[in-house]
């Protein structure tokens, strides 16, 4: 081999080493990129397991809300009543009073049972409505009577009168024209 034979050879293994060095750079940089994505995927593995276990522990709490005393229990019912007004919905009752605040139906007969103001979940909705007509009857003073009961979830307006007749010694009417003869 003479010298510009080697001197080629030289070039074109010079050539193969620079060719290689790329490869190799081109792999740490995929290698790095692999890295950072399977970080990415574990923190998101981590993150799931987390959220699965926080879902599991929501789910106990549930299961448990049986055991809040009854206090508790009530206090949380008429916090959560008075702020989203799901009684305001008709068709709301027990049933959908124990999946709002995450107990039994069961569990809601025994504290209304043991309850002095309220015998029955449905008196307390009923109480929590006649409250909101209350309401609506003092403040939209333009709005009829039956408008005021259907707004705070009453659908039948003679049951509606019965009961606030009940609740309060006097109709609907008698409770407006008593608030007009005050201001």
């Amino acid at each position: 081999m003479n010298k510009t034979e080697y001197e080629e050879k030289i070039k074109e293994l010079e050539h193969h080493v620079e060719v290689l060095q790329k490869a190799n750079l081109d792999l740490v940089n995929r290698n790095l990129q692999l890295s950072q994505q399977m970080d990415a995927y574990y923190d998101v593995r981590r993150r799931v397991q987390m959220l699965k276990e926080l879902v599991i522990r929501h789910q106990e709490l549930i299961q448990h809300a049986d055991l809040r005393n009854d206090d508790e229990l009530m206090a949380l019912i008429e916090t959560r009543m008075e702020k989203e007004l799901p009684h305001q919905d008709p068709n709301f009752g027990l049933a959908e009073l124990a999946e709002f605040v995450g107990t039994s139906q069961s569990r809601l007969i025994d504290l209304f049972r043991h309850s002095t103001l309220h015998k029955t979940a449905n008196d307390y909705i009923d109480y929590m409505r006649l409250l909101r007509s209350m309401y609506y009857i003092q403040s939209q003073p333009s709005w009829g009577i039956a408008a005021c009961a259907q707004e705070a979830g009453f659908t039948v307006i003679r049951t509606f009168n019965r009961k606030f007749q009940d609740a309060l010694g006097m109709t609907p009417h008698e409770f407006r024209q008593l608030l007009e003869s005050g201001r």
